[in-house]
């Protein structure tokens, strides 16, 4: 590329990175990217502070409490965003792998996805990936925006999903239920997750708030930049048991997301920061 006198760092390199899609930064002193989306993060960054201070709260015994807590978080997040977007500043995106790649995704894991990008600001794209245990290329879920919403998202995304798991054990004894019941039943509660979600929306904002999350001109700008050609995906119509499926949004209506117990550098989702 002609880069004969060029510092080892300098504008062949930088156009090299761009036409690649690599972050330039990288280098041997440059934390891994997983480690920077569950650090502790910024002290001064105010916005993600406040969130976990209203996920402690949300731990409450009191339901009401609880659910008080929950909203006032997701008011925060939503708050934040539309005033970032409002005020045209500028940010900087990352792209994080959520969910473990797999040959075969479940119509629960596409709906989880579909929550994501309705109610936490983030943009997801199911992409190749390799699934170790099988040898073989699948696919998984990743999500871009700002880190904060990175973040978020990722806790949302695992705190759900362990969620529908430990509801399913108890659900499904003395029961004769198979895989596909389960199915039935995580997305029964994701979608009763996502009414209780869309209740707390001002009717006279609803529009106006799907619209502004849509047209993110940065973050559209950002990924299409990193994938130049995506692809719709359809998902045919499958038989469900109503009965399992209204049982589990009778349970996804009651679901609240509180800040879990933290861990730190074992780098296998559920944190949100110290």
């Amino acid at each position: 590329m002609g880069a004969d006198g060029q510092s080892a760092h300098g504008p062949t390199f930088q156009r090299a990175c761009y036409l690649l899609r690599a972050d330039p930064r990288a280098s041997g002193s440059c934390s891994a990217l997983d480690k920077r989306v569950h650090a502790s993060g910024n002290p001064e960054d105010k916005f993600m502070v406040r969130v976990k201070k209203l996920m402690a709260l949300a731990q409450s015994k009191n339901q009401h409490e609880a659910e008080a807590a929950m909203a006032k978080a997701h008011e925060l997040i939503k708050k934040y965003n539309m005033k970032l977007l409002a005020n045209d500043e500028n940010r900087d995106f990352v792209s994080f792998f959520v969910g473990k790649p797999a040959l075969r995704h479940f119509r629960e894991d596409y709906a989880l996805s579909n929550l994501l990008l309705e109610f936490y600001f983030v943009y997801g794209i199911w992409v190749p990936a390799y699934v170790l245990e099988k040898g073989k290329m699948g696919r998984v879920l990743e999500i871009s925006g700002t880190i904060q919403n990175v973040k978020i998202a990722s806790y949302i995304h695992d705190f759900v999903q362990r969620f529908i798991d430990f509801q399913w054990n108890n659900y499904k004894k003395d029961k004769r239920l198979n895989r596909y019941r389960k199915t039935d039943f995580a997305v029964g509660i994701i979608e009763g997750f996502r009414s209780k979600l869309q209740m707390r929306i001002p009717r006279k904002t609803k529009e106006n708030l799907a619209v502004i999350k849509l047209k993110d001109p940065l973050l559209k700008k950002y990924v299409r930049y990193k994938y130049p050609r995506t692809a719709a995906m359809k998902l045919g119509t499958l038989r469900n048991d109503k009965t399992v499926l209204n049982d589990g949004i009778g349970i996804g209506k009651e679901l609240v997301i509180y800040r879990g117990i933290e861990e730190k550098g074992n780098g296998n989702g559920l944190l949100i920061g110290q």
